[in-house]
Parts: structure tokens; C-alpha cells; sequence
């Protein structure tokens, strides 16, 4: 399993436990965990290879 997919889907399986581990809301949670993934991957790295953390010094 490619590593996004694997995060995905232990991720997903974080959030339906969090949520009382419900029936039959297995689609939603896979989303919401994409969505994280997608979101974090994006927010990690700036055009130029930099981190968020490498910004936070500048004034």
C-alpha cells in the first residue's frame, strides 16, 4: 500500500474512534483523513523546499 493510502486509512480509523467508532460513516471518515493529508502536504512545504517552521523567525 503506497504510503498515502496507508496514512489515509490509519487516520481514518483514528477518527472513527474518536467519533464512538459509528456504522456506517466509513466513507466520510476516509474523506476527512484525505482531506488532511491533502491540506498538510500542501502546508509543509513552500515553492521553494522551505518549511513553515523556517518562516516563523521573519518578523
Amino acid at each position: 500500500m503506497p504510503e498515502r493510502d496507508e496514512w489515509i486509512a490509519r487516520k481514518a480509523y483514528d477518527l472513527w474512534e474518536q467519533a464512538g467508532r459509528p456504522q456506517g460513516l466509513d466513507r466520510e471518515h476516509w474523506q476527512d483523513a484525505a482531506y488532511q493529508w491533502e491540506r498538510d502536504a500542501h502546508r509543509s512545504t513552500d515553492p521553494h523546499g522551505r518549511s513553515d517552521w523556517d518562516d516563523e523567525d521573519e518578523g
